[in-house]
């Protein structure tokens, strides 16, 4: 895997930022933003300086070099990540256990992954780049799969004033990550989910990502 760096986006003191997730966290915990549509989640990164991270970046940024449904083993456990748990008003609620939130957690409120990341099993479900297409990864290069996109994809500009059928006029995007509001299992390493771009759903929120020499030649174009 090439390397690349996470950011999260979330909400501090009412105002939108970003922090890179290995940063030390404030006095008063971020909460990371959900409710935003890929073309919205796509347009922040860009605006940024960044990108949305391909699918195959995420999930190996999520194992974080482990090979269980967690990066912590098999099983789920209520204290390190945030799901739908017995406080949630969900069907698919687990009632029997509490992660200590019904709704969404400040970042940082569960241990990270051996990565320093946090929130990659839970929290929040996160938007990435790729395109969803069954047979992609059947033909796909080995290393670094850079996620399928049609070009028409890439231009549909879709906002609060279409209707409802326009915004399923694209072709679906990828989610990963379990949220406060999926089952556990949302949360496995493997686990993915496929919404129309345009869908706006109270779970779901992204990180940036960004190529590492990129980084690297903006830190030494701004000395």
């Amino acid at each position: 895997m090439a390397p690349f760096i996470f950011y999260i986006f979330f909400f501090f003191n009412d105002t939108a930022t970003t922090e890179i997730y290995t940063l030390s966290l404030h006095d008063a915990l971020p909460i990371s933003v959900d409710s935003v549509t890929w073309m919205e989640a796509k347009g922040y990164c860009k605006s940024s300086g960044k990108r949305l991270p391909t699918e195959a970046e995420w999930e190996y940024a999520s194992r974080a070099g482990t090979q269980t449904n967690f990066y912590w083993g098999d099983d789920y456990d209520a204290a390190k990540a945030n799901f739908c748990d017995g406080s949630c008003e969900l069907n698919v609620r687990v009632a029997d256990s509490s992660d200590g939130f019904k709704n969404t957690a400040p970042v940082g409120s569960f241990p990270p992954n051996p990565y320093g990341l946090y929130d990659m099993a839970g929290n929040v479900s996160e938007w990435v780049f790729d395109t969803h297409d069954p047979s992609y990864y059947i033909m796909s290069p080995k290393d670094n799969p850079s996620g399928w996109v049609p070009l028409q994809t890439e231009e549909v500009q879709l906002g609060p004033e279409q209707d409802f059928l326009a915004e399923r006029s694209a072709s679906r995007k990828i989610v990963r990550g379990g949220d406060w509001e999926s089952h556990p299992s949302a949360g496995w390493s493997a686990s993915r989910k496929v919404y129309y771009p345009g869908y706006r759903i109270e779970g779901v929120g992204f990180r940036c990502a960004a190529d590492l020499d990129e980084v690297f030649q903006g830190v030494q174009k701004a000395e």
